[in-house]
């Protein structure tokens, strides 16, 4: 039961952090306190939503605290981008030092409930024993499908915006498709890791390549860019379902 706990703190930090919160958000909870406190309110609300299957008082309790360590730790970098303006290479170790803290506090929340009796909440219970679901399986997907949606996207971004060719343009394809490859790039990657199936992780990097043979040959910025883009998604994925299953 503990590691159900585990997994819907990780999800609800998930969705607060990235699906609930839009680029607009994101950028203005650095530049408006009010916004800041809107998004971590909308984090409360959300891990204790998460909970509700298995909430009690301990529960409600962590809860409310992982939210408020992470509005201290949102906080501290409202004030420190307040005051200073970040380098490229600082502004990635903030970033990856952001949702290494809160990954902390969440660990050392589960840990500290190990001894609380967690129950499902009524009829939840009944209605997961009677239907035989494998919850742990279950939260275990959803966590790994969202975390390389929209997490990844970004980190992506964020490693390789230094290596972008800066002739590099949207009349090339259309908008924002890139991305969308990349997110079923990963989700087929996930999945024939899954069942075994590692040749088609090639196969489907090969595709990949072949839809960018001529400015993959013709721009070696771009190859460059291409590949360090490619190996970081992949990366990324296998070491996530590595980590979670």
């Amino acid at each position: 039961m503990i590691k159900v706990v585990f997994l819907l703190f990780l999800i609800g930090h998930v969705l607060a952090d990235f699906y609930l919160q839009s680029s607009k958000l994101a950028l203005e909870k650095n530049q408006f306190f009010r916004k800041l406190l809107k998004h971590c309110l909308i984090y409360m609300l959300t891990m204790i939503v998460i909970i509700i299957p298995i909430i009690n008082l301990k529960l409600l309790q962590w809860a409310i605290i992982i939210s408020l360590v992470h509005f201290s730790v949102d906080w501290i970098k409202f004030l420190l981008k307040n005051k200073f303006t970040f380098s490229h290479n600082i502004d990635i170790s903030v970033f990856f030092i952001d949702p290494l803290l809160h990954l902390l506090t969440i660990i050392f929340a589960v840990v500290s409930i190990l001894s609380v009796p967690i129950d499902y909440l009524g009829w939840i219970g009944e209605v997961i024993e009677q239907s035989q679901i494998d919850l742990l399986n279950v939260l275990s997907w959803v966590l790994i499908i969202l975390t390389i949606i929209k997490p990844t996207s970004i980190i992506i971004r964020k490693v390789l915006f230094h290596y972008q060719p800066t002739n590099d343009n949207e009349s090339d394809g259309y908008p924002n498709a890139g991305a969308l490859i990349g997110i079923l790039e990963r989700l087929i990657i996930l999945l024939s890791l899954s069942v075994s199936q590692y040749s088609a992780i090639g196969f489907v990097l090969t595709a990949k390549s072949v839809a960018r043979h001529n400015k993959i040959a013709d721009d070696p910025k771009f190859s460059e860019y291409y590949l360090l883009g490619t190996l970081l998604s992949s990366l990324l994925v296998i070491t996530l379902y590595l980590m979670v299953f």
